[in-house]
């Protein structure tokens, strides 16, 4: 039993990279809220850089992390994406420009379906309050909803959705890993339970 909680010990690790994937994104909402005026070309260039960051951290944490968590290969998948999308919208602003509320809406409803998995995930491995990632993950979801049925609703709506649907992804990223610290440091303390019980 020692050797499993050892091994989840050791590979629960860098569940810190979900804070700083979720401070990229708080940020970058707080940026978008700062600056409207310089808005729609300063948020395509921003949403690139954000959607760069937040793969290469996702591929950190899924590669880091691949002997303990199942569905790491959807993390990984999903960083991958993240980074490509990002390299290629960083490449080719003006299509980025044009297609933003399209990328934007259907990469908030990817970002949502993880969130909801993941707190599936956690509420099997008996994690308390996992019901909060759940409702980050639809709250996600209905942002993306937003901004892919009304894509011309102007640029400074979308500013603003985007301002907010960046807040609270990154809000419940920056929730996730305390939940998976907290899972963490559980296993931790079973563990040190066992060896001196």
């Amino acid at each position: 039993m020692s050797t499993i909680l050892g091994t989840i010990i050791t590979d629960v690790r860098n569940w810190w990279w979900f804070i700083v994937k979720g401070l990229l994104l708080i940020i970058a909402g707080i940026a978008i809220f700062s600056r409207p005026l310089e808005g729609y070309v300063g948020l395509s260039v921003l949403f690139s850089v954000v959607m760069l960051g937040a793969g290469l951290a996702q591929i950190f944490f899924a590669s880091s992390n691949s002997n303990v968590l199942k569905g790491w290969g959807w993390t990984l998948a999903s960083g991958i994406l993240d980074v490509v999308i990002g390299i290629y919208l960083l490449s080719f602003p003006l299509v980025t420009m044009a297609t933003l509320p399209f990328i934007l809406g259907f990469w908030l409803l990817f970002r949502s379906f993880y969130l909801i998995g993941a707190s599936f995930d956690l509420r099997g491995l008996g994690v308390t309050d996992w019901g909060w990632l759940l409702f980050g993950g639809i709250l996600s979801s209905l942002l993306g909803c937003f901004v892919l049925y009304y894509p011309g609703a102007g640029a400074i709506s979308i500013i603003y959705v985007s301002g907010s649907a960046f807040v609270v992804a990154g809000i419940f990223n920056f929730y996730l890993s305390l939940k998976l610290k907290a899972m963490k440091n559980a296993v931790t303390q079973v563990k040190e339970r066992l060896q001196h019980g």
